[in-house]
């Protein structure tokens, strides 16, 4: 097998340690970590050589909450609050929406995340095989699985069919990539809640789910569920556990806070989104305090308008410092791990993505040396959190693949333009008749 090796790197390894190594190599093969060395290795015949120049090289980033096919109704809702953003985008949507729409906007979002070194999503949205097969053309590593919400949706699923159709489609994954979405605790009942708890019992799916995102959210789902908020409806119906990531968790008190770190349960944090609809700012350090494993998401391009985790860990780290007068609340250290390893952690992969060590997946990011942004670089984790942007992403790697090479995604499907073209019309077409197909 080919061998690719990363020379003369700053290497920010997210390892245990938060090891950073300096004038440093890194050796890709047979979509593996195959060395990491603090002197220069040896090429043999055939390998592949990329000189970094001292740039800094780092795992993959991981996408903890998205709806990747939403990027083909990026700015269709803007200036509105979430529900405002729901009531707006949801006859669209429900016209819109088919398999087919979901490869294209899946395909579009993937390379998207790839050229700003995003290696790994989880995804939230209807018609999860197209998204998976879509994510695979482009290169991406994506984790979805099936949506539940009390209602038809674009997949015209009525309750019994939802779950009969996810059973078969969780039945035919590679059981370490199974997972369910229930929507929220405000768009299902405790029985339907029940129902999705067996179903990923059975099949050792992991749980991704919309938690206390907003005030509104707050105050329906204590209304619909006895005075409960979103946490202990999760936990009371058996779905928060140690596979479970929790999507915002922007209005949990101190007491829900205790509950995610017990039953070891994840948050993805999505500041960018949760900043445009003014849903509130995550209480980050008290949850990283008490124990919580919290990861970093975009949320979909329609609320956030784009899937920029390097804008997503700015303002995680800013955010709260505007908020408790405190600029180091939380750290570019923080939000570096927010954004990597802890991202793999929550959906499943720490122990085979999410750092640079031997042995784990070759999801690689090579940052260029030479772009002004980033140059000089005194310390590499302030440089990551607080200068870098997808504009000095050089080199990707997904498993070893090098699907970003200097600056170039190598992997864009070449009628994807036309493709987005004719649905962007539709949409246009959509939003004229106020959503009505």
């Amino acid at each position: 097998m080919t061998r690719t090796i990363i020379a003369n790197s700053v290497v920010v390894t997210c390892d245990n340690a938060s090891s950073v190594l300096k004038s440093a190599s890194v050796a890709i093969e047979d979509g593996r970590i195959a060395a990491v060395s603090a002197v220069p290795l040896d090429a043999r015949p055939g390998d592949v050589m990329i000189d970094a120049l001292g740039g800094i090289v780092l795992p993959g980033l991981v996408n903890a909450h998205t709806h990747l096919a939403m990027t083909l109704l990026r700015g269709v809702a803007d200036g509105t609050d979430l529900d405002t953003f729901l009531a707006r985008l949801l006859p669209i949507e429900g016209a819109l929406v088919n398999a087919e729409v979901v490869a294209v906007g899946t395909e579009l979002a993937g390379i998207e995340l790839l050229r700003s070194g995003c290696t790994t999503a989880l995804d939230m949205y209807f018609f999860p095989h197209a998204a998976q097969a879509a994510a695979e053309r482009v290169g991406l590593g994506v984790r979805t699985g099936p949506v539940f919400i009390e209602f038809p949706g674009p997949d015209n699923l009525i309750w019994p069919a939802r779950l009969a159709w996810s059973r078969r489609y969780l039945e035919d994954r590679d059981p370490v990539a199974r997972w369910v979405c229930p929507h929220s605790t405000y768009l299902l009942s405790e029985a339907q809640l029940r129902d999705v708890a067996a179903l990923a019992e059975e099949t050792g799916a992991r749980i991704h789910v919309h938690a206390a995102e907003t005030k509104d959210e707050m105050a329906q789902v204590a209304e619909r569920h006895g005075g409960r908020s979103p946490v202990e409806v999760l936990a009371r119906v058996g779905l928060l556990h140690d596979r479970t990531v929790l999507a915002h968790a922007v209005h949990v008190t101190d007491a829900d806070i205790e509950r995610i770190a017990a039953a070891g349960a994840h948050v993805s944090h999505n500041p960018a989104s949760n900043a445009k609809l003014a849903s509130g700012l995550a209480p980050v350090r008290k949850m990283l305090d008490g124990g919580v494993n919290v990861a970093l998401g975009t949320d979909g391009a329609s609320s956030a308008n784009d899937l920029d985790l390097w804008m997503a860990a700015r303002l995680a780290s800013f955010l709260p410092s505007i908020m408790h007068s405190d600029p180091g609340e939380v750290s570019a250290a923080d939000v570096v791990r927010m954004a990597t390893i802890n991202g793999a952690r929550a959906l499943g992969l720490g122990t085979t993505h999410g750092s640079i060590e031997v042995g784990k997946a070759a999801d690689v990011i090579v940052l260029d040396a030479r772009a002004a942004a980033i140059t000089p670089s005194y310390d590499p984790l302030s440089t990551l959190a607080y200068a870098t942007s997808r504009a000095e992403v050089s080199h990707v790697f997904v498993a070893g693949n090098h699907v970003v090479d200097r600056g170039r995604v190598m992997t864009v499907p070449t009628d994807l333009h036309d493709r987005v073209a004719v649905l962007a019309a539709r949409v246009t077409e959509l939003r004229q008749r106020g959503g009505a197909a």
